[in-house]
């Protein structure tokens, strides 16, 4: 009885996978074309040229490792000339008004512990007497006030509306810092009072130092105040 025989009639590329249909007779095609016959002998090659270099170490198994240098920039002047660049930096931005009136108080008590400090050395030249920081302008600050007393007494007229620094600054076109600054000075000296309602009933008070430039609240200006803005 003969034996019988096996012949593949299709097989995948070597390369792409792609079947081939194989000839009846002759030798076996391992790719469908020459581009893929090329693919695979590259890669071939380049497998050889590769573990030919890690043998010879030339190339590394594993990778270097990273080293990260972090440099950290110090938050202060570090020497004292430059501690004296950054106070005469402060003292021209104090002369030409870049800085705001309201710090002025902040500025005054870290100046005075230094001068503190320089006066207890046993060693070194008495300092200088320095020369007080002017408070804000008169007219300036009235104008923010007539102009801040005029918008409120719009919002107070009837029933108070809730408003937000930002709007108020937004409609006045000052900073928002200015409004809280004189939104602060108003209540402080009893003629405006800035509440916003509490989860359990009733009002709370705003301190217009720290609420936020988006928080809601409503302000509510006593009669002579709102007099006052009329008339200016």
């Amino acid at each position: 009885m003969p034996t019988p025989r096996e012949r593949d009639l299709q097989t995948p590329c070597g390369w792409c996978g792609n079947p081939i249909a194989q000839p009846p007779t002759g030798r076996r095609l391992r790719y469908c074309d020459r581009s893929c016959r090329q693919r695979a002998y590259e890669v071939r090659t380049a497998q050889r040229r590769l573990q030919r270099d890690v043998d010879a170490g030339v190339v590394r198994t594993a990778p270097a490792e990273r080293v990260v240098e972090r440099v950290v920039q110090p938050r202060h002047p570090s020497t004292p000339a430059a501690w004296a660049t950054a106070l005469e930096e402060l003292a021209a931005q104090l002369s030409d008004g870049r800085i705001a009136w309201w710090h002025y108080d902040r500025l005054r008590a870290a100046t005075d512990a230094v001068t503190a400090a320089l006066e207890r050395l046993p060693t070194g030249p008495a300092p200088a007497p320095r020369r007080p920081v002017p408070g804000p302008p008169a007219a300036a600050a009235d104008a923010r006030v007539a102009q801040l007393l005029a918008r409120l007494a719009a919002t107070s007229a009837g029933s108070p509306a809730p408003t937000t620094l930002l709007r108020i600054a937004g409609e006045l076109a000052v900073d928002v810092d200015d409004v809280r600054a004189v939104l602060a000075m108003l209540v402080d000296a009893g003629v405006a009072a800035a509440t916003r309602p509490h989860h359990v009933g009733g009002t709370t008070p705003v301190d217009a130092r720290t609420v936020a430039e988006h928080a809601r609240f409503t302000v509510d200006l006593h009669p002579s105040a709102i007099r006052h803005s009329h008339q200016c």
